[in-house]
């Protein structure tokens, strides 16, 4: 019982020591969160910080360290191994006249084969594994980059809405103006502070938004947009039929997926041939005992090789085989679905760019020729005035991320852009 609470009190004792790291994390975080100071980054500048500290890109960049790991692991495991081992000999009551002779030591090594048909299959999974994350590396730095692309679009988005507000100079006037000013404000105004209120959630968003993309959060980040790659996908359509150069990463990883299964249905197979065992070993490279020391010889060389098969008398391998090939059939089914399903949006999502850059350009004339028109001092006419254009700057700002959207999934399929 002592042993006992002696463990649970240096489990705590450990633990309280991790709960300090972390509080002394937190604090330094409060402390660096109010004293952040501004920083501004071009296209490159963000690409580069990004590849470097995204933590979804490094956790996909040691899935693939891990991978190659394995890889050579196989032949590692193919390597001798060597021990020692000591061993004391002596009757409790002659412990006091304990010597050297009572003391053994052996040093000893080992090589054991695997056998065939589990090395084929470890080898050939391990080298499918490395095959599989260096896909998916590369897929996660796609997503990224167009995702942290349209963070660019929406952060235009965001200082083009906030200029506008601040020309109102309601940006701030929530601060400085008194409570009668502000119940008694006209339907204009009121207007305009909804669109401060949602420009100031905006801007909390994609400042989170940036800092965990980014991977940084030691600055309020703010994005310029020199250098930001221009995608032509509404006036140069992507031709989905060359499938050489369209989505060719992403028709890899379902292939992938079906030799993962093919290569656990070869194993099941394998399973009722015999496997062959090798092994070879020493029992003693150098030993000691009562003084007297022996060292390495042929003669203690021992080999083994062996060879067994099980019959399936309990079905229990033919029921593991059928239900592999129930999965395989499955996931052919599932690929050709997704496929399908991956074509018919593509079809779609090009009409769809389609209105929306006809619906952009309309919102972009109406909004001009509203700004063209002469200011009426009427309060009647001057609140339509400010709801149109409400609408109008709701309506422009919602196309063109949808557009920013529609065209990453385009890049996102359009391999050939990528190779430059």
């Amino acid at each position: 019982m002592p042993l006992l609470f002696c463990s649970c009190r240096s489990v705590r004792e450990n633990l309280n020591v991790q709960v300090e790291k972390v509080d002394s994390v937190y604090e330094k975080s409060l402390a660096e969160y109010g004293n952040k100071k501004s920083k501004k980054l071009n296209w490159d500048m963000a690409l580069d910080l990004m590849l470097k500290n995204n933590l979804e890109l490094k956790r996909a960049r040691d899935s693939l360290d891990r991978a190659i790991e394995n890889r050579a692991q196989i032949y590692w495991d193919l390597v001798p191994s060597l021990g020692l081992s000591a061993n004391l000999s002596k009757s409790l009551t002659d412990l006091g006249d304990l010597s050297s002779r009572d003391i053994r030591f052996n040093v000893f090594s080992a090589i054991n084969f695997p056998g065939l048909i589990s090395l084929y299959s470890r080898r050939y999974a391990s080298l499918l594994g490395v095959i599989v994350a260096e896909w998916n590396l590369k897929l996660k730095g796609r997503e990224l980059i167009i995702r942290l692309r349209e963070l660019f679009l929406e952060y235009a988005d965001f200082e083009m809405r906030k200029g506008i507000v601040a020309k109102g100079q309601l940006w701030s006037s929530s601060k400085t103006r008194k409570l009668s000013e502000l119940i008694d404000s006209t339907p204009e105004e009121i207007l305009l502070e909804q669109q401060a209120f949602n420009l100031r959630i905006s801007e909390n968003q994609l400042s989170l938004s940036l800092a965990k993309m980014l991977g940084n959060f030691d600055y309020r980040w703010e994005l310029v947009q020199e250098g930001l790659p221009e995608l032509s996908y509404a006036e140069k359509p992507l031709d989905l039929t060359r499938k050489d150069k369209v989505g060719v990463l992403l028709r890899q990883k379902q292939a992938a997926n079906l030799e993962a299964l093919r290569l656990r249905e070869v194993t099941a197979k394998l399973s009722y041939f015999p496997d062959l065992n090798l092994g070879l070993s020493s029992p003693s490279l150098y030993r000691v005992s009562n003084k007297t020391a022996t060292g390495f010889s042929v003669d203690d060389m021992i080999v083994r090789l062996g060879s067994s098969v099980s019959f399936d008398t309990n079905l229990r391998r033919s029921r593991q085989l059928k239900d592999i090939r129930r999965e395989i059939e499955f996931q052919n089914r599932f690929m050709k679905d997704e496929i399908r399903a991956q074509i018919q949006k593509a079809f779609l999502a090009q009409q769809e760019l389609s209105l929306v850059v006809s619906e952009l350009d309309l919102a972009n004339l109406r909004l001009t020729s509203l700004d063209a028109q002469p200011r009426s001092s009427d309060l009647n006419e001057m609140r339509v005035y400010l709801e149109k254009r409400f609408v109008l700057l709701e309506r422009l700002s919602s196309l063109q991320l949808k557009k920013a959207r529609i065209e990453g999934g385009f890049w996102l399929l359009d391999d050939d852009k990528w190779r430059k």
